[in-house]
């Protein structure tokens, strides 16, 4: 039987909807954060290799050092090596802020901290001198802020509660309300105003997250009924927990390479010209989906509950990892059709609404899944460890990207649709072996 460890003197939170209220304010900065990271996102690979590294690259301080690592002699080459590093080291470092929020510092200070550095590194990010420096600053802020308010969201809710996974739903619908917008504005801005305004618009969002995550004050403790690994006395258990989560960890990646593709190869396909900012609004759509898909996902899984019929984590995992390597193979199937041709934009958005659509089942459930084995003080490491995937997932991508231009679109886009669907693969064998030996794991916490 395993331990639980209980808090006597957890405090009543309000609820909104049939949730705490803390996961409403905690959603509201996310959305502002992921507004400001997002908006930067959309404007990145184009202003890398149209402008950072486009003429005169060897005054960006600390180029020499970064050509040591990776030598070419593209603007579009660096661009998608920097994209990949940078991409990948956004969702690493939440590792180091998790460890110190648990371990050494306040949690809330820890994330305030993160939020100043995001905001120093948008401010930054314009002086092409100092570029690389920014996204540095911006690294080591989204490690300090991004898996400590996840840890926050699933503190609100007991071992066993079934709304876990619909709490994480709607702080990945709140996420994905800055995500949608902010690609359209800034592209808008690019448009009238120029670079500047744009990457300002960025630095806007992520203050006013930060002062509202300065003004929260939670009313509910974080340290609710939590099985702590620490203290499990059935050691089977324990195996079967961290095997889980190594296993959905090394799923995620597979799936997170084909994600990547979308702000880095697929805009200079779908790119008519260099510094063609017009396409920004294509990676609107994927967040879009989440808006309109999270409510009514979570109306459908809320009457299935009632009814004892929601499915189960690993079943929403598996559906997930199943549409995401379909829009894929769907993808490349389309690049074989026009002979490496850009197809229409239309082509493209559908594909995008296709992949968003697995997204909606796998990253919640993942992510419910994490939280329902993070040990009692270690909620921030081990939501860092699950931001992580998209560490590994994002470098590969990065790496995968610079062969954008050698290899045909036809044996790119296949070679990434293989390498999703041994991700889908990898969540069947998940489900087929673990699924029984988790439920009962989970049953034996209560």
């Amino acid at each position: 039987m395993a331990s639980v460890y209980c808090n006597e003197e957890i405090k009543i939170s309000k609820e909104y909807f049939g949730h705490p209220r803390e996961l409403f304010i905690l959603s509201f900065v996310e959305m502002w954060e992921r507004f400001s990271f997002y908006g930067l996102r959309s404007l990145l690979i184009i202003y890398m290799s149209s402008f950072v590294f486009f003429e005169f690259p060897e005054r960006v301080y600390g180029f020499y050092f970064l050509s040591f690592f990776y030598s070419s002699r593209s603007a579009v080459g660096y661009s998608s090596f920097v994209y990949g590093i940078y991409s990948g080291l956004i969702y690493l470092t939440p590792i180091f802020g998790g460890f110190i929020a648990d371990r050494l510092i306040d949690r809330r200070k820890v994330v305030i901290a993160g939020g100043v550095f995001i905001a120093l590194g948008h401010l930054l990010i314009t002086d092409h001198a100092w570029f690389l420096w920014a996204l540095f600053l911006i690294i080591i802020g989204t490690g300090g802020l991004k898996g400590n308010i996840a840890a926050q969201v699933g503190d609100l809710y007991d071992i066993n509660d079934k709304r876990r996974e619909r709490g994480f739903s709607l702080y990945y619908f709140s996420i994905n309300i800055g995500a949608a917008i902010s690609p359209v504005i800034c592209m808008i801005f690019v448009q009238k105003w120029g670079w500047t305004i744009a990457f300002d618009a960025t630095t806007v969002g992520m203050v006013i997250g930060l002062v509202t995550y300065f003004f929260y004050k939670p009313s509910v403790s974080n340290e609710k009924n939590k099985v702590s690994l620490n203290f499990v006395q059935d050691k089977k258990n324990v195996r079967i927990a961290y095997s889980v989560i190594v296993s959905v960890f090394f799923s995620s990646v597979l799936l997170w390479i084909s994600y990547e593709q979308q702000a880095n190869a697929l805009v200079h396909w779908v790119s008519t010209v260099p510094g063609d900012i017009s396409v920004g609004w294509l990676q609107a759509i994927p967040p879009a989906v989440v808006i309109f898909g999270i409510p009514i996902l979570n109306w459908v899984w809320g009457r299935q509950a009632g009814r004892y019929k929601e499915p189960d984590v690993f079943m929403k995992l598996f559906v997930g990892a199943v549409i995401i390597s379909t829009s894929q193979v769907f993808i490349s199937f389309f690049a074989f059709l026009y002979g490496g041709i850009s197809p229409n934009k239309l082509t493209i958005a559908f594909y995008l609404i296709i992949w968003e659509v697995g997204d909606l089942f796998f990253t919640p459930a993942a992510m419910g899944l994490f939280s329902r084995f993070a040990p009692k003080k270690s909620g921030g490491l081990v939501m860092a460890l699950w931001y992580a995937t998209f560490f590994v997932g994002n470098i590969i991508s990065g790496l995968i990207g610079t062969l954008w231009g050698v290899f045909s679109p036809e044996l790119y886009w296949s070679i990434v649709a293989i390498v999703v669907s041994a991700g889908a693969v990898w969540v069947f064998f998940l489900k087929r072996f673990f699924r029984g030996k988790v439920l009962r794991c989970l049953q034996s916490a209560v």
